[in-house]
């Protein structure tokens, strides 16, 4: 299920029925009369894929603390956010505080994507809304990209040490083409990447996290799960798009098995 704002506008309904197409709840979708559906283009060049916003003033921009309610996390396994959410605008950003509070209390745990988008915000910036968010997340998804600006580190078990000290309970730190290390309590395993033929990376990061918090659920076991989500975003960097590349599930146990 997905909380957000769209416009009501065709882009906002086209979005909505991509959401009932992919069997994801639209109960807590709120339609915006008062502001367009947010948007964003992707580029790509030579040194691979980049982002340009048009958020300002969007409707998903206008979440606010007062569109959440308690009832909306009954029997809710995961409350899944990322840093884009935080970064669009203020109102937005204590929304994210107020749901992982909501969540949290209703017995859900809670799960974080870094998304640093400096077109949208600095570093500085984002680490100060993450920082207060850290002690409240289960599962944090950083890119080594995202934490060296965040952390100003570059050696990659510095960097789940300080998510760590920081209250994290667990770090998923992709490396791109290294693969990525699950990190938590006396649990530090490095999971090697899955061989692929990169067509475009755009949402990799999103089917990692995805395929990470499905498969965790199902199995229960973390080390399982990143090698499940590792194998998922191989997969997901062959095709191009954020949506079509997304893998189906017997697609992922076959390169897992492989």
């Amino acid at each position: 299920g997905m909380i957000t704002r769209l416009g009501e506008d065709s882009l906002g309904e086209r979005i909505r029925s991509l959401y009932l197409d992919e069997g994801i709840a639209t109960t807590h979708v709120i339609r915006d009369a008062a502001a367009p559906t947010g948007i964003y283009f992707i580029e790509y060049g030579p040194d691979g894929h980049s982002f340009s916003y048009r958020r300002t003033g969007s409707a998903a921009s206008r979440l606010a603390s007062s569109d959440l309610a308690p009832g909306m996390f009954a029997g809710v396994s995961f409350l899944h956010l990322s840093g884009i959410s935080q970064a669009i605008s203020e109102s937005c950003r204590d929304a994210s505080f107020t749901a992982m509070e909501m969540a949290r209390s209703a017995g859900a745990k809670v799960s974080f994507d870094t998304n640093l988008r400096r077109s949208l915000w600095t570093p500085a910036a984002a680490w100060e809304a993450l920082s207060a968010s850290l002690p409240q997340i289960d599962f944090l998804f950083p890119s080594m990209e995202d934490a060296q600006a965040l952390l100003g580190l570059s050696d990659p078990d510095a960097i789940c040490d300080e998510f760590l000290r920081h209250g994290v309970k667990t770090v998923l730190l992709t490396l791109g083409d290294e693969g990525a290390i699950v990190a938590g309590g006396d649990m530090r395993i490095r999971i090697p990447a899955y061989p692929a033929q990169l067509v475009d990376a755009t949402a990799a990061g999103d089917t990692f996290d995805g395929a990470f918090l499905a498969e965790f659920l199902r199995c229960g076991d973390p080390e399982a799960a990143t090698r499940f989500a590792c194998a998922a975003a191989s997969l997901a960097v062959e095709k191009t798009g954020a949506v079509d590349s997304i893998p189906y599930l017997r697609e992922i146990r076959t390169r897992v098995a492989a």
